[in-house]
């Protein structure tokens, strides 16, 4: 593990302490906060929650539909995307990983509510240097990919858990273009969300798709989700609009950004604005192991 802004121990704390109130912030059944994404047949805020989860099962379809068909999690928080897959594919397996302690007591909890707990089981570990002595048919990582600052060591594990044909979906903010092309004040939202929400691996998806062939991976499809999200227009991101300037001052002044609380709140602030002025995308990637 390593510390110090964006490393893994500063990660770790972020969300041991923030996720008791990503939870109560979440939609019904999805059990975490991921990007709200309004594709067809999304009807309510609980729906669009979960539509990445309905993405990544189409997209597994043909693999985890196998019987014994294993599927990892690369910062998996409490589960919820794992809970969603297993009840597409009553016959696979299904780990996550988390680099919160907390998250996994939480994880364990729901799995057992839920009813999950025999095809969903946990680790307390850093995705980049995990062994977890099985080979997997399909990793996925749902808005924690954004987390590894060493994108060649989370694609050197992904790879080591990977059976050859597997694959590995991502589904992740990106930047839109090169930070050279971004201006000043672009650049500034940026280092505002890699700071606040403990994210230093934000970087083009055209950086990931250059480096990946030299851990073994072909890119099979690239989808920009973009469109789907609807930034800005939540309540609670009303309010983080309204409170952003001050937040800007003091984080300024005082790094208040350094605190998990604030630090949500500042990152979050930026991702929307990123998303709604084309400094950000959010995609989903899919890789192919092939050797």
């Amino acid at each position: 593990m390593t510390n110090g802004p964006g490393g893994t121990v500063d990660v770790a704390r972020y969300y041991d302490r923030n996720t008791a109130r990503f939870l109560l912030m979440g939609r019904g059944r999805v059990y975490g906060i991921h990007r709200e994404l309004w594709g067809p047949g999304t009807i309510t805020s609980e729906d669009a929650a979960g539509h990445i989860d309905e993405l990544l099962a189409a997209e597994l379809a043909d693999v985890a539909a196998t019987p014994n068909a294993l599927v990892l999690d690369f910062g998996c928080g409490v589960g919820g995307t794992l809970f969603r897959l297993a009840e597409h594919f009553p016959t696979a397996r299904f780990h996550g990983v988390t680099i919160s302690r907390r998250q996994i007591d939480v994880a364990e909890r729901l799995a057992e509510r839920v009813g999950r707990a025999t095809e969903c089981s946990f680790t307390h570990g850093d995705y980049h240097s995990v062994a977890l002595g099985e080979i997997a048919d399909a990793v996925v990582a749902v808005e924690s990919f954004a987390h590894s600052g060493n994108p060649t060591a989370f694609l050197a594990s992904a790879s080591r858990h990977l059976a050859d044909g597997g694959r590995l979906l991502i589904a992740d903010d990106f930047l839109a273009r090169d930070e050279s092309a971004l201006t000043a004040s672009e650049l500034d939202l940026v280092d505002r969300l890699r700071k606040g929400w403990r994210v230093p691996g934000i970087r083009t998806a055209g950086q990931l798709e250059r480096v990946a062939p030299a851990h073994g991976f072909a890119l099979e499809k690239s989808v920009d989700l973009t469109r789907l999200t609807r930034p800005g227009t939540r309540l609670r991101d009303r309010l983080g609009a309204a409170v952003a300037p001050a937040l800007a001052d003091l984080d300024a002044a005082f790094a208040l950004g350094r605190l998990p609380f604030f630090g949500n709140l500042i990152g979050g602030h930026a991702v929307q604005v990123g998303l709604r002025e084309g400094i950000l995308e959010y995609r989903l990637l899919v890789f192919r192991k092939v050797a």
